[in-house]
């Protein structure tokens, strides 16, 4: 990404251009999956709609695809000293393409189930000591009565008559 902010720094809009060069059309010298991770990444930093040369650091929407030109707000709205998640939340629906907004990345199954885990764990906790004081005085009351016809009984379980 460092090479493709560079190339940007340089070139401008013609970096994420096809050129035709000897009648011949040579690719972008950006791809489009690296403008668009160079895009968000300024959504999410707060510097999309500047872009310093010097630093390499914003978007400017002049560089966004046609279908992504119809932005829900003016860059002029939004004031300097405006928190971030303000500024955020009028930039995450200008994206018109075949991504309707910036989603948090989905994660394993076992990291977006955590909470839910770790909240049926608390209840099961709770009732632990009830059910083994349960357990435990029921293998008590299972055990024989200890005398003389036990000890008889288990005598005769290991011979051979």
């Amino acid at each position: 990404m460092r090479s493709a902010v560079r190339k940007l720094c340089q070139q401008g809009v013609e970096a994420l251009r096809p050129q035709k060069a000897n009648e011949k059309w040579r690719k972008p010298a950006i791809s489009r999956r690296v403008a668009s991770d160079l895009r968000k990444a300024a959504i999410r930093a707060g510097t999309y709609g500047k872009f310093d040369a010097e630093t390499g650091v914003g978007w400017d929407p002049a560089w966004d695809a046609p279908e992504r030109r119809q932005p829900l707000f003016d860059a002029a709205d939004i004031a300097d000293d405006a928190p971030i998640d303000v500024a955020d939340s009028m930039l995450l629906g200008t994206n018109k393409g075949a991504i309707q907004s910036i989603r948090p990345p989905k994660e394993t199954k076992r990291e977006r189930t955590r909470e839910a885990r770790a909240l049926k764990i608390e209840s099961l906790l709770k009732e632990a000591d009830a059910k083994i004081e349960e357990y435990r005085l029921e293998k008590e009351a299972n055990k024989p009565v200890p005398g003389i016809e036990e000890e008889f009984k288990r005598a005769m379980k290991g011979s051979r008559y």
